[in-house]
């Protein structure tokens, strides 16, 4: 008798690897070090030269990290996750088979980091850095890395001027990376930081809405700046190569603006709200500045849109327009999570500093109540956004799946035990035929084999059909998984 096969979400590969020899390594390779005498700024050990780098920020330790990268087969990454030969251990592998995907390996544990967003990077500096005073610091080398000259969305070469930023945004769409660079002024990110962030008015001249009024202040761009129409016009062009239109380019739009790093030190700190090119030119920010670019970005693409405030948790989002009957709490809008990724419409159930968690929880996907009271801002009218249709119907298909497993799975628990009753009255049957035998009583014997050769055919056609429902029960069990994961990227 099998065993139901149970399918779940995250699954592990098991595979065998022969390391290479490699030459002695610095004893500091592969490590991180934070500054403790100076403002615990960190480094990263490169294993190639021993050569340290300095990891900056969040952004800057996620670019360098990339940059010393190792590419490696996937036969190797996963021969690496369940034992790092020594020619990897303190690298940073890049999976060049699967959008070149990247981690860190512990020096000492071997074990792998994944680094999908500077945040990582941020975290893995902070868990793995070591502690290093300053006179030993300056017993490793200094590298440096030529940051200066970037291949454009084109694939030429740019080198920048001293006044000026390469900012790399990364997000996936459909389960599938895109890339963006662009080129930000260091002079307009300083005069965007001078201006106020405080609303001033006249006391005879008080704002109808004044929470409407202080969210105005930063959704208008100052003289000359054009950042955001240029990141759009590059967003459409990149729309464009993958016939991705219509309400399709509003949910490419929004996932572009999800995947920018979560600030989660700004969220534990000084949580002042940034106007929209700061957001770009820092690329991170918390629920109130994503939200900003967000519904900065609907406008210009022609959506009715809003900011979506819930007070209760201290959290913003964004509102596309969307039917009534299909909005959320049937405000008119549709629920746009801004600090990770979630389907216009989806809404989060938990929070970890402050950014949304995917959790599949179908039967409340749509659901805001975990959030408190909900007040709209900044109201615009403009087009209405019809994918949450598709969106609603996707997740009804998938909440019909779970109930159709959950269903199979009590019916094949009860099967389960019928099939082991029947056996058990099976192996008595047999244990009677043998006393018959044995004694000689061959009118009772023939008349048993009888009922015998009955119920094992019974019990054979109910093993048939027992594990055609577990080949269907699995089956059914893989769609979830898939549909589940994909509707969260997270395949």
């Amino acid at each position: 008798m099998k065993k139901i096969i149970v399918f779940v979400i995250s699954a592990i590969t098991i595979l065998s690897f022969l390391p290479q020899p490699v030459e002695a390594a610095s004893i500091f390779s592969g490590r991180i070090f934070l500054q403790v005498q100076d403002k615990g700024q960190a480094w990263y050990v490169y294993p190639p030269d021993s050569k340290r780098y300095y990891l900056g920020r969040p952004a800057d330790a996620f670019d360098v990290m990339r940059k010393l990268g190792l590419g490696i087969s996937e036969k190797d990454f996963y021969a690496a996750a369940i034992k790092a030969p020594r020619n990897v251990l303190g690298r940073i592998i890049l999976r060049v088979q699967d959008k070149g995907q990247a981690y860190y390996v512990d020096p000492v544990s071997g074990r792998l980091s994944y680094l999908g967003r500077p945040i990582d990077a941020f975290n893995i500096m902070r868990s793995h850095g070591e502690g290093i005073t300053n006179a030993d610091l300056e017993k490793i080398a200094s590298g440096s890395l030529d940051l200066t000259t970037f291949g454009s969305p084109a694939g030429a070469s740019v080198t920048l001027t001293p006044d000026q930023k390469l900012v790399q945004f990364s997000w996936k769409y459909k389960n599938k990376t895109y890339k963006l660079d662009q080129i930000l002024s260091k002079s307009l990110y300083a005069q965007y930081q001078a201006m106020p962030r405080v609303l001033t008015y006249n006391s005879d001249e008080v704002p109808a809405n004044l929470r409407d009024s202080f969210y105005a202040m930063f959704l208008v761009p100052r003289s000359g700046d054009d950042s955001l129409t240029k990141i759009l016009a590059e967003l459409k062009r990149l729309a464009q190569l993958e016939n991705i239109s219509g309400d399709d380019l509003a949910d490419f739009v929004m996932a572009f603006v999800q995947y920018i790093p979560y600030d989660t030190a700004k969220a534990a700190g000084d949580n002042k709200a940034n106007y929209l090119y700061e957001t770009l030119y820092r690329n991170m920010g918390v629920c109130s500045d994503k939200s900003f670019l967000a519904l900065a970005l609907l406008r210009q693409l022609g959506y009715g849109a809003s900011i979506l405030d819930f007070p209760d948790s201290k959290h913003s989002a964004v509102g596309i327009s969307c039917p009534r009957d299909q909005s959320t709490s049937a405000s008119g809008y549709c629920y746009t999570e801004t600090t990770s990724f979630f389907p216009i419409g989806a809404a989060p159930q938990s929070f970890v500093s402050g950014q949304a968690e995917s959790i599949v929880q179908f039967d409340k996907v749509f659901d805001t109540n975990e959030l408190g009271k909900m007040e709209i801002y900044q109201e615009n009218e403009g087009k209405t956004y019809q994918n949450i249709i598709k969106t609603r119907e996707q997740v009804e298909v998938i909440k019909k799946l779970a109930q159709t497993i959950n269903e199979s799975r009590s019916a094949l628990g009860d099967l389960s035990l019928e099939l082991a009753t029947d056996r058990t009255n099976l192996d008595n049957m047999l244990a009677q035929l043998e006393v018959y035998k044995n004694g000689g009583d061959w009118t009772n014997y023939n008349s048993l084999v009888v009922q015998y050769n009955a119920a094992a055919k019974d019990y054979n056609d109910k093993a048939t059909n027992y594990q055609l429902k577990i080949d269907i029960y699995n089956t059914n069990v893989r769609e979830y998984n898939s549909l589940s994961q994909g509707f969260y990227q997270q395949n």
